[in-house]
């Protein structure tokens, strides 16, 4: 049995929050679809393959794009092709085996440009309203987030995000870069409102509290201020795997949603999908029908999307609303975890 959580063309809101974030929501008007009401399949567990050196599967960048196709965005570094072994999992991310950690007892609000949080643990909700801050080899018991539209900007690597059971993101939200980091919690892993670098991380384990109607996602992007969202993803493992409840569940691993504005120029290269039958699609592409944006520049290049029990990857499928018409978008090499091709579905 389903339970709709979803209401065609409906508008989201933005929820209050305490450092002025947008929606955390993404579900809302998905081409009427409903979130699965009752958990089942499997989850991601790139553990059971061998563990290699992340970083090791960046080549150098392409040097020009091919005739017909625009360049993903500069610094842009390409994924290696296709395969469902090495993805990032618990073996390779989050704070480096022996390193001796300490109670962090610096601001929760950190207001001091260049700021180094080095091996710490921090038990509190991080809000950097500062540029150039770095949370390496650590782990934080709570959130860390920029506020939209700013300049303030953090590098998260080698560690560990704990986010509480809130309806809100883990990490997020403006100048985001994200380097071999274990992030789970909250209702969403991470949350792109503008300049966003994911690499070599492991999304997920989000929360739901009882009775909640909220829409989980792995990875969320709604808007792009400015016109470019300028988001990129390379060789991440990312999966919405917590158990709906009745009233709110997974959305999708990846989502793009036209909400507040076009989601633009987002590339996703070499990342493993997670299935789940408790989550309505693996992919949104960011042309969902009842939306009042549509998403351009999006390239969706060698990923891999397992299948799991029902052979779909989420309940219902594993892509919806990419639209391969709209200027910039790409679609190319996208495979399941046999091997076998994934198209795009409008």
């Amino acid at each position: 049995m389903l339970v709709a959580v979803a209401t065609l063309g409906v508008t989201l809101a933005r929820p209050a929050s305490r450092a002025g974030q947008g929606a955390a929501d993404g579900l809302t008007g998905s081409s009427g679809t409903d979130a699965p009401a009752q958990a089942g399949g499997q989850s991601a567990n790139p553990s059971a393959n061998p563990s290699v050196n992340p970083s090791a599967s960046l080549s150098k960048p392409s040097s020009s794009a091919k005739p017909g196709q625009n360049p993903p965005p500069t610094g842009y570094a390409p994924g290696k092709p296709p395969s469902a072994s090495g993805f990032p999992d618990g073996t390779n991310t989050g704070v480096p085996a022996g390193t001796a950690l300490t109670t962090y007892t610096g601001p929760c609000t950190v207001t001091a440009n260049n700021t180094v949080i080095d091996a710490k643990i921090v038990n509190c909700d991080l809000d950097i309203h500062a540029q150039g801050v770095t949370v390496k080899r650590s782990k934080v018991n709570g959130t860390l987030l920029t506020p939209e539209k700013t300049g303030y900007s953090f590098t998260l690597e080698d560690s560990e995000v704990n986010a509480p059971e809130i309806q809100l993101w883990a990490v997020g939200a403006t100048n985001v870069t994200v380097r071999r980091a274990n992030i789970h919690g909250g209702d969403t892993a991470v949350y792109c409102n503008a300049n966003c670098d994911i690499r070599d991380s492991w999304l997920h384990g989000q929360r739901l509290a009882a009775s909640a109607p909220w829409h989980l996602n792995g990875f969320l992007a709604n808007e792009s201020p400015g016109g470019r969202t300028n988001a990129v993803m390379v060789h991440n493992t990312i999966v919405c795997d917590a158990a709906p409840n009745g009233a709110g569940g997974c959305t999708g691993d990846v989502n793009l949603f036209g909400d507040f504005g076009p989601v633009s120029y987002v590339t996703v290269d070499n990342n493993l999908f997670g299935a789940y039958t408790g989550m309505s699609y693996c992919f949104y592409g960011g042309s969902t029908t009842g939306k009042p944006y549509d998403a351009d520049h999006i390239v969706f290049v060698n990923n891999v999307l397992q299948r799991g029990t029902n052979k779909k990857c989420g309940e219902y499928g594993p892509v919806t609303a990419f639209d391969s018409s709209r200027p910039g978008n790409q679609w190319a090499n996208n495979v399941w975890d046999d091997g076998t091709s994934v198209g795009p579905v409008r």
